[in-house]
């Protein structure tokens, strides 16, 4: 038996494929048939033929995508479903609202693909789940040797220690604006937020999903001129237009140490899992068989050779 045929998927430069099946998992391209993690573009691209995500992502993903598919089914959280004889389920991941794990039984094991993940609170999407399997697919983006993320809650306070000054954010348009709109809200409640329209379209659908962000408006330029105490937040790629400036302060909210560079502030807030975070969920999940993905899975892979489990890169 080959390699890849051991695996329970198979990595190709489309995505990832079940062995034996045309099922793909967030494939890059456009497939017949595919099982989709959460919204991002990363992970989610327009043109399949059917699509199998949460309701949640199926709200985000119509709104990114014209004809984001030929049809889209949208099981409840853990309804099995079944896809050419196998059966499948959805997991809250935790990452952004609609992010699931994907969880399915094949020959005899129960597989559970992460996509991406996170463990800290997040009170706008779905709280990630422990699921018990039998091999674990797991994204490692912060599977750096103790790479620690400090609390949402914690890192959002630095905004309170400048009162009285403006700020510009980058923050991605989907899942991490929201995510600081509402922490801002609740620990910072003294600014006004502002939002590029490139990210209130994500708020809105947020919104109609039941999710309180708390207040915010559209960026209003003379009023953020001539007022103080005002956070615009916007998409990170126009961050580079604002150099510094004494009128206002620049921060990325981000995980990666490399993205506060050159930033006046350091907003140090992630949307996955850390190293501890990480070995954590592995040991809860039970897995005797352990895959990373999605990041350099080296240093887990190390640090756990020791250990009862089999662990690999995909």
């Amino acid at each position: 038996m080959h390699l890849a045929e051991e695996t329970p998927l198979i990595k190709t430069d489309s995505g990832y494929i079940v062995p034996g099946t045309e099922i793909w998992i967030d494939p890059l391209e456009p497939v017949r048939t595919a099982i989709i993690s959460h919204a991002h573009g990363d992970h989610a691209v327009p043109g399949h033929s059917k699509v199998y995500c949460t309701k949640n992502s199926a709200l985000l993903l119509r709104a990114r995508f014209r004809n984001f598919a030929g049809l889209i089914i949208t099981p409840d959280w853990n309804e099995v479903f079944e896809v050419d004889g196998i059966p499948f389920y959805f997991a809250p991941a935790g990452h952004m609202l609609g992010s699931a794990q994907i969880v399915w039984d094949k020959s005899g094991k129960r597989n559970v693909y992460t996509g991406d993940f996170k463990r800290q609170t997040d009170l706008t999407c779905e709280p990630f789940e422990v699921v018990k399997c039998d091999t674990f697919i797991t994204e490692s983006t912060f599977a750096q040797f103790e790479k620690k993320h400090p609390s949402a809650e914690q890192a959002i306070q630095i905004f309170n220690e400048n009162f009285k000054t403006n700020y510009i954010v980058g923050a991605y348009s989907l899942g991490k604006a929201q995510r600081l709109t509402q922490l801002i809200n609740k620990y910072c409640p003294d600014y006004r937020v502002m939002v590029h329209p490139k990210i209130m379209k994500y708020h809105r659908i947020y919104e109609q999903a039941g999710y309180d962000l708390g207040t915010w408006y559209p960026y209003q330029r003379q009023v953020y001129k001539k007022t103080t105490s005002n956070i615009y937040l916007i998409p990170p790629n126009l961050l580079i237009s604002y150099q510094s400036n004494p009128a206002y302060l620049r921060a990325m909210a981000s995980g990666w140490d490399r993205l506060q560079e050159g930033m006046d502030i350091k907003l140090m807030i992630s949307d996955h899992a850390d190293w501890k975070e990480l070995i954590q969920t592995i040991e809860e999940t039970g897995a005797n068989e352990v895959y990373t993905i999605h990041g350099d899975g080296t240093p887990l892979i190390d640090h756990l050779k020791g250990a009862s489990i089999k662990i690999r890169e995909l």
